[in-house]
C-alpha cells in the first residue's frame, strides 16, 4: 500500500507551527517529492522552511529528504 500527502504546503506549515524539527520536516518533504498525485508549490514550501530556519536549514532538509537519511533504518 502506498501513501501520499495531499496539501503539502499546509501540512508543512502546520508542522512548523507545532515545532517539529528539521528531521521531521524532511520526512514530510521526502514523502512529498516521491508522491505522484497533487502538485506542490515548492516555492512556498521552501520559503516557509527558510523563514523558520535559514537557507542552510533548507539545504539540510533537502539533503535528508533526497537521501532518505531522515527515516530511521533498522
Amino acid at each position: 500500500m502506498a501513501f501520499e500527502i495531499c496539501g503539502v504546503e499546509e501540512v508543512i506549515r502546520n508542522e512548523i507551527m507545532h515545532g517539529l524539527n528539521q528531521t521531521q520536516i524532511a520526512q514530510t518533504y521526502a514523502l512529498a517529492i516521491r508522491g505522484s498525485g497533487t502538485a506542490t508549490d515548492w516555492k512556498i514550501v521552501n520559503k516557509m522552511i527558510v523563514d523558520r530556519w535559514s537557507m542552510s536549514g533548507l539545504n539540510r532538509i533537502k539533503e535528508m529528504a533526497w537521501s532518505g537519511s531522515c527515516f530511521p533504518s533498522d
